[in-house]
């Protein structure tokens, strides 16, 4: 069994699904770590170098890892399930879940967190506010098609545990 966990960056798929594999007993990834695994170079640093179609390129490949892994949680990047027929791939190889999240709570982890988030870089608070809303809106269409989903902002690490 595989279980994603889909969703806008900073919406907490990594802290989750970590949490969430402990529980299971499974194990647990990141599609993002996966992808500076391989290539030994930072996510920021392979949208910087590299851009933002080759790192999706990337994802793809990584998709073809994932196929043969077994009783594993695994967090994917915000923007994989919108690309290609990510998501479609996803739903055939494991369970999908939609951690969802609304702008406001995204840009409040975003001020927090100490993870560079190519994407949100140099922005404003308009900016800011302006760009999350549209991608999500772009995305959302992608997210809903999980098997799954749960607001990721108003409950506590364990009652979404429960909930999935």
């Amino acid at each position: 069994m595989k279980i994603f966990l889909v969703g806008y960056m900073l919406c907490g798929k990594s802290t989750i699904g970590r949490k969430l594999a402990k529980k299971l007993g499974y194990d647990f990834s990141d599609t993002d770590k996966m992808i500076e695994n391989k290539y030994h170079l930072s996510v920021e640093k392979i949208f910087e170098q590299y851009g933002e179609q080759t790192f999706r390129l990337l994802e793809k490949e990584i998709l073809k890892e994932i196929k043969s892994l077994d009783n594993i949680v695994i967090a994917t990047g915000g923007g994989l399930p919108c690309f290609g027929n990510n998501m479609n791939a996803l739903k055939q190889m494991g369970r999908t879940i939609y951690l969802k999240m609304s702008p406001k709570s995204i840009i409040a982890r975003h001020k927090i967190s100490k993870r560079p988030r190519p994407l949100l870089k140099g922005k404003d608070d308009e900016q800011l506010l302006d760009f999350v809303i549209k991608s999500l809106e772009e995305r959302e269409f992608f997210y809903q098609q999980a098997d799954i989903t749960i607001r990721s902002e108003s409950i506590d690490i364990a009652e979404i545990i429960a909930k999935i």
